[in-house]
């Protein structure tokens, strides 16, 4: 036992690429302690961490797979620790842990997956030790090693043929599978290449089939005359080699034959039933072995068309009843996808804007005395927003009102004296104080701001700037009616050559989730924006009717009716413009 469980810890060590170290833990049968430890390759690495994830599964009697967070001290990289347990007849055997360099989930799942097809392996070798002697199953393991030694399924299954033929005596082993209902001769021992149209070849072929058909093993010449087993094949193929013993045995794997194994000797040695039964033990064991190895080789082609036949066995075939419904519930939809029609919609996202945006601006140079609204306060026509400092102005006006009274008394007087020449210099002076007056009396006017019509303040707060300079022309506020609004929609440039004027829509604000407002696109600009990495173009459309509780900046969805469209070039056309633009660009 010592031996197959130290064969199978090598084995598996090195079918998984990337293993650093190892260790397989054994006991008494859902007893334990399990504590019999082999290491891989030896007992120098720290295995604390692998013992800890082995107690994990064994808890779990489940495979665990973590990450850790020590690295390769050659490459630096992490590391992850994988740890199977063993069953044996559905009872816990022992534990399986493995470090190894760190990879994908995919890829660890894989390794799982290998490492459990390997545990089944080993629950064989384990069963047959009852029946067969420890030196054969030695050989057995041994077999299984060779099987796997070569990367290649072809040069290994001649070196598993070469062996077979050394240990059993035999002229010649061959090794057939099945491919597309027909067994096909894949080694024969001591071959390199094989003639598949010579009449040894057929001969090798036609014997497997018929034990293959029978789904018994073959010996010929027949140990019992009573036997109901048919051998005409075989007995034609002992007559082709003046005389053999022949012994056929068929491959199976999960239950269905994969192949054939045929052994030949000389026809004054014989196989007997003991020799028969080691040779099944050995189809047993090293059959799915090499059909796996096969089957990885096989190209792409190939592979496609093995999965599409399994495929349409499983779904024309007996049995598998929720497959046949999935797949005809799947086919009428994409059936009533690929012939419905229904309205299709362009849907972005949108707000509101105002349909008119009026400035108040600081008229003239000054500091803010007063602030009466910010933004967002609803102001009525002549309701103050704000008021400039007028300090210095009422003292213009008071300096001019006081010049204007000296020119009227010096003007009385000239008059008073008929001269002249002081009268005319005097009105002009008099016109020119009058005019300053005028124009400082209307810069006081101009030092109460007021909201040119009902609206709402959008921008502007001043509460936090008095006493603050502003220039003239300077922005304050903003105000926009409440009763005109236009939708604005950021249009993705793949979607604007399907909107025009006068389209029709709908639209939801994220303030309004339960009214649905109708819309019509009125203009579409060949202006784009640039927003988080996509090009955006503006729309805009006018609303049929509108709410006292929509204001300016509100964002919503607004979905824009193209027209009837069939239901499959809407779910597919995004990927449809996506594989074009692709394939356009990659082309030479």
């Amino acid at each position: 036992m010592q031996r197959i469980l130290e064969t199978w810890l090598y084995q598996q060590c090195q079918m998984l690429p990337g293993s650093i170290h190892g260790v397989l833990l054994t006991g008494p049968l859902d007893e334990g302690p399990y504590t019999q430890a082999i290491y891989w390759p030896d007992a120098e690495h720290d295995n604390e961490p692998l013992k800890r994830v082995a107690q994990a599964a064994l808890r779990s009697k489940q495979a665990v797979i973590k990450t850790r967070n020590s690295s390769a001290d050659e490459t630096g990289e992490p590391l992850d620790a994988m740890a199977c347990p063993l069953f044996l007849d559905g009872k816990l055997f022992g534990v399986f842990a493995l470090q190894m360099s760190n990879r994908s989930q995919p890829m660890q799942q894989a390794a799982i997956r290998q490492v459990q097809a390997g545990v089944k392996w080993l629950e064989t070798m384990v069963l047959l030790q009852n029946a067969t002697s420890k030196d054969q199953l030695i050989n057995l393991v041994d077999l299984v090693a060779t099987g796997l030694e070569n990367e290649h399924f072809t040069v290994a299954a001649t070196e598993v043929a070469n062996e077979l033929t050394t240990r059993f005596s035999c002229q010649r082993v061959s090794f057939g599978f099945i491919r597309h209902n027909q067994i096909r001769i894949e080694a024969i021992s001591h071959t390199q290449k094989i003639d598949r149209q010579a009449n040894l070849t057929r001969a090798l072929r036609e014997a497997m089939n018929e034990a293959v058909d029978q789904s018994s093993t073959v010996i010929y010449p027949l140990q019992n005359e009573s036997s109901a087993l048919v051998t005409r094949m075989h007995a034609k193929l002992a007559e082709q080699q003046q005389g053999s013993a022949i012994c056929t045995i068929p491959l199976i794997k999960n239950g269905k034959a994969i192949g054939a194994l045929l052994l030949e000797r000389a026809i004054d040695e014989p196989f007997d039933q003991e020799t028969a039964e080691q040779c099944q033990q050995i189809g047993l064991l090293i059959g799915p072995v090499l059909e796996t190895r096969r089957r990885e080789e096989r190209p792409l082609a190939a592979k496609i068309y093995a999965s599409l036949h399994g495929g349409l066995s499983k779904l024309f075939g007996a049995g598998h009843l929720p497959l046949k419904v999935t797949v005809a519930i799947t086919t009428i939809l994409l059936l009533w996808i690929s012939l419905a029609t229904t309205m299709f919609h362009v849907s972005n996202d949108a707000f509101l804007e105002a349909g008119i945006n009026r400035a108040v601006v600081a008229p003239q140079q000054g500091f803010i005395a007063t602030s009466e609204v910010r933004a967002g306060d609803l102001v009525s026509k002549g309701d103050v927003l704000a008021t400039l400092d007028d300090r210095d102005l009422l003292l213009e006006q008071r300096k001019w009102q006081s010049q204007r009274a000296q020119l009227l008394k010096e003007y009385r007087q000239a008059l008073a004296g008929f001269d002249r020449a002081e009268v005319a210099i005097i009105r002009a002076k008099r016109v020119q104080a009058e005019a300053q007056l005028d124009l400082v009396e209307q810069q006081l006017q101009r030092t109460t701001l007021v909201a040119p019509f009902s609206g709402l303040v959008t921008s502007g707060d001043l509460s936090q700037s008095l006493g603050s300079p502003v220039e003239r022309g300077e922005v304050l506020y903003e105000v926009a009616p409440t009763d005109t609004y236009r939708v604005v929609i950021k249009v993705d440039e793949r979607d604007i050559s399907l909107l025009t004027r006068s389209q029709q829509g709908q639209l939801k604000l994220s303030g309004l989730p339960n009214q649905t407002i109708n819309i019509e696109v009125n203009r579409v600009t060949p202006v784009s924006t640039s927003e988080e990495g996509r090009n955006y173009f503006r729309v805009e459309a006018t609303m049929e009717n509108q709410s006292d509780l929509m204001r300016p900046g509100m964002e919503g969805v607004a979905k824009i009716d193209i027209g009837e469209r069939k239901l499959l070039w809407i779910l597919s056309r995004r990927l449809v413009e996506w594989f074009r633009m692709f394939t356009w660009s990659r082309l030479p």
